[in-house]
């Protein structure tokens, strides 16, 4: 009991606890009525799998609850908001943690609550990059660097691979983890098979719509930023 209490500081808001943030989200995970918040009833954007990333004008969704959160939702449930009522979507390093098919679907469910004519801004790890680096390492290309090189080893040993492996097999294991990784042509055929259309390879915090243009600027060094139309 003196070991919990001496984790425990009165200055400390009680929500920003891992495990209270735990408990809560999994107390009001996918209950609907979070669904009632003035936020959630008057908010025309959403930003799917939001993590730590609040952002005022977006419904924020994600698994986990911390505070901001405004639906702490499992997605793979379907999103929980009426057909053609969104006026855009963000969602920025969120997709890789799902299964491929299970990705098709949520894809589905962002086309059916998108206006006609709503923007979907994506943006995940980016394969090309990362397997293009490879390439460039092999053929002994001093100039090829990968994102955050140098931050992986195991057992002292370092290698391209281990770098590769750090974003396409990231925390397989734990359900935060990575799932699979987009280059844009697969990511251009998967939206458009969905029945998005004008699927283009976009830049950092440039876009069809400037609300959605929140993208990190941490996460710019390996991003693939893609924009589909509803």
């Amino acid at each position: 009991m003196s070991a919990i209490l001496g984790r425990f500081s009165f200055d400390r808001p009680l929500a920003s606890y891992t495990k209270v943030q735990s408990v809560y989200g999994h107390a009001i995970r996918n209950r609907r009525f979070q669904l009632q918040s003035p936020r959630v009833r008057s908010l025309r954007y959403l930003d799917l799998g939001c993590g730590p990333n609040i952002h005022q004008e977006f419904i924020n969704t994600d698994y986990l609850w911390r505070p901001g959160i405004d639906l702490c939702w499992d997605v793979t449930r379907g999103i929980p908001l009426a057909e053609a009522s969104m006026h855009g979507v963000f969602t920025e390093h969120a997709l890789e943690h799902f299964p491929l098919p299970v990705a098709r679907k949520i894809l589905e469910e962002c086309r059916r609550v998108m206006q006609p004519g709503a923007t979907l801004r994506i943006v995940v790890p980016d394969a090309e990059l990362y397997l293009t680096i490879y390439g460039r390492k092999h053929a002994n290309d001093p100039s090829a660097v990968f994102p955050y090189e140098g931050t992986v080893k195991f057992d002292g040993l370092s290698s391209p691979v281990l770098d590769v492996n750090r974003i396409f097999m990231q925390d397989r294991d734990s359900p935060q983890g990575h799932w699979f990784i987009y280059d844009f042509a697969f990511l251009r055929d998967l939206l458009t098979a969905v029945g998005f259309t004008q699927v283009s390879r976009c830049v950092f915090r440039q876009g069809r719509d400037p609300k959605l243009l929140i993208d990190t600027e941490g996460r710019a060094i390996e991003s693939l930023y893609v924009e589909a139309v509803r």
